[in-house]
Formats: C-alpha cells, sequence, structure tokens
C-alpha cells in the first residue's frame, strides 16, 4: 500500500479573466528548472493508496486545473493572429497543448465510475444542480478550434495540430463512457430545476469548486503554477501509478491503453513537459481576447 508520501492537497489556481491581458513582469521569480523536480517513470497500473477519497479529489482538481491553463495559452495563441493561420511553432505549441489537455483529462479521470458517482459528482451536484463543464470561461474562446472551424483548419496544413485535436475528441468520448455511461450529466438531469444562476454567476461557482481565482497574474507567475502542477502530477504518478488498485483490482478506462490515447496513458508528462517547453519560447500574447470570443 502507498504511504502517499505526496500532499495530495490540491493548490489554489490564479488566473487572469477571460479577455485580460497578463500582467507587467516587474521582478520574475526565481524558479527551479522543472526537469529538476521532474519523476518521469511510474507503473500504468499502481498500488493502493492509503486514501482512496482524498487522492480522486486532488486528481480531479490538479486535472482540471492543468486543463485551465492550457486553454489560457491556446486561447493566446489562436486569437493574436487576428484569425490568420499561426505560424509553424506556434501551431507546435497549439498541438502539444491539446495533447496536454487530452493527458491531464485522462489523468483526472482515472477515478473508478462508482466512486465519480458516489463522490465527485455528487459534490459537483452539491454546488449547483446543473453544475457544466460549459461553464469554464477559458474553454470559451478556444471552442471553436476543437470543432475544426477556423479556415485555415480546413486545408491539411496543420496535421500535428488535427491528429491531436481527434485524439482529444477520443479521449473526450472514453472519458465519458467510463464516468457517465448513461449519457446524462448534471445539466440535462436537472431540467427544470429551479437553482438557477447568471452567465458571470455561473463561471464564479465552476471556479469556486476547482479553486480558481481571477486576478492579474504576470507570465513568470503563471508558468511557476503550471511547473508546480506538473511536479504534483509527477509525484503522484510515481507514488500510485496511473490506475491505482482499488478494492483489489484496477479500474482502467475501457481500452485506454490501446490506440490513440496508449502514448498518452503510459508517458502521461511528455505532452506537458513539451507544451511547457514550448510555453517557455512563446511571447504569449499581450492584447486582449476579441470581445466576440467571449460567448
Amino acid at each position: 500500500m502507498s504511504d502517499s508520501p505526496v500532499t495530495l492537497q490540491p493548490g489554489v489556481l490564479a488566473m487572469p479573466r477571460v479577455g485580460e491581458p497578463f500582467g507587467v513582469v516587474d521582478d520574475p521569480p526565481v524558479r527551479v528548472p522543472l526537469a529538476g523536480r521532474v519523476v518521469r517513470g511510474y507503473d500504468v497500473l499502481g498500488t493502493r493508496c492509503a486514501d482512496e477519497r482524498r487522492l480522486f479529489r486532488f486528481r480531479w482538481i490538479l486535472g482540471h486545473q492543468m486543463c485551465f491553463l492550457l486553454w489560457r495559452v491556446l486561447g493566446d495563441v489562436t486569437h493574436r493572429g487576428s484569425g490568420e493561420k499561426p505560424d509553424p511553432r506556434s501551431l507546435e505549441l497549439m498541438a502539444a497543448c491539446v495533447d496536454g489537455y487530452s493527458s491531464a483529462m485522462l489523468y483526472a479521470s482515472t477515478v473508478p465510475r462508482a466512486h465519480y458517482q458516489i463522490h465527485l459528482r455528487v459534490s459537483m451536484a452539491l454546488q449547483h444542480p446543473s453544475f457544466s463543464g460549459a461553464w469554464a470561461a477559458d474553454y470559451r474562446p478556444i471552442r471553436w478550434i476543437f470543432r475544426n472551424r477556423a479556415p485555415w483548419q480546413a486545408d491539411g496544413s496543420c496535421p500535428a495540430l488535427a491528429r491531436a485535436i481527434a485524439r482529444n475528441h477520443v479521449v473526450h468520448d472514453r472519458v465519458a463512457d467510463h464516468l457517465v455511461p448513461q449519457g446524462h450529466s448534471l445539466l440535462q438531469e436537472s431540467a427544470g430545476h429551479p437553482g438557477t444562476a447568471a452567465p458571470g454567476e455561473k463561471e464564479d461557482l465552476y471556479d469556486n469548486y476547482f479553486l480558481v481565482i481571477r486576478r492579474p497574474v504576470n507570465r513568470p507567475a503563471f508558468l511557476t503554477q503550471f511547473d508546480s502542477r506538473v511536479g504534483a502530477l509527477s509525484a503522484d504518478l510515481a507514488a500510485h501509478g496511473f490506475f491505482p488498485e482499488i478494492e483489489g483490482r484496477h479500474h482502467p478506462i475501457p481500452e485506454s491503453e490501446t490506440g490513440p490515447t496508449k502514448d498518452l496513458v503510459a508517458d502521461a508528462l511528455r505532452p506537458l513537459l513539451r507544451a511547457r517547453q514550448l510555453m517557455a519560447e512563446e511571447r504569449f500574447a499581450e492584447d486582449q481576447i476579441p470581445e466576440d470570443t467571449r460567448r
């Protein structure tokens, strides 16, 4: 049994509001190189954790926070060119961020189905009966990319990004099949429920559940937060494996060890580290995301 050498306590994530630029860099913090804090090796089928409920809440929160960070980078890259096709380096960063998003989503969804239904799904319903991923503010500006609606996505000249997006759709489907096989989200199940919230309130409820606060953040601080979460994910995987042992067996997402997601399960850190490397080389967009992308 693992004695959980990792803290398993998700931290608060500070993010700029959608449409707001990063803050001015005054005195960048000194950071330990990410590679020096990452344990790359882990077992796909891991050991038992002493506190399963704490472990899977940690993974649910941490995995989603990593998605938010990656979405923000995608939003900056895709919207700074006024609709023009991004340059090759930016496309490489976008593909790495999409694969990192897929990896983080698989990691968050390693929770056994019964545990998800009894604990995580109930906790989200307590936050709001209609709690929905559609309330994620940072996804709105980039959802059209995942629907392949950018004109420059139609000419086939971005194969790496196209593959990453196709793989992301597979991951979405497999996560949904694993966690909610009946196909009914909280939003669908609560249709007609008297509990409602205005759009801005829904985003605040969503942020609050995933421990996100909105305030000015500069780029070094943003990257530091990404680094700390990659390090926490790495330490967790080294201690417990990708699929921890629960009640004497493992509960992997169906077929997740084969096909398009095989590499993401076997080496979840690879796309995250690649995205981080490219982020460090990228000048994030200083301009605001256009107003018409916020809805």
